[in-house]
């Protein structure tokens, strides 16, 4: 097992992961420079299209199947 895990009476439970002291600061994001604009704009553009096939369709007449009184 490659995670550091605790005995418990009901099994193998994995120990909380922390980091390590003295660790190295997370990477923020920073702004696309102005090479990348083309790449965010297409990604942009993919969800839009995406999102789009997710809008509710009027649903389509059917056919009776004849019933007339209701059952």
């Amino acid at each position: 097992m490659s995670q550091a895990t605790q005995h418990t009476r009901t099994g193998l439970i994995p120990a909380p992961r922390t980091a390590p002291d003295g660790s190295a600061p997370v990477a923020r994001a920073v702004e696309p420079g102005p090479e990348r604009w083309g790449a965010v704009l297409a990604r942009c553009s993919a969800v839009a299209r995406g999102l789009r096939s997710l809008r509710p369709v009027a649903a389509k007449e059917q056919p009776s199947y004849g019933e007339v009184d209701g059952q």
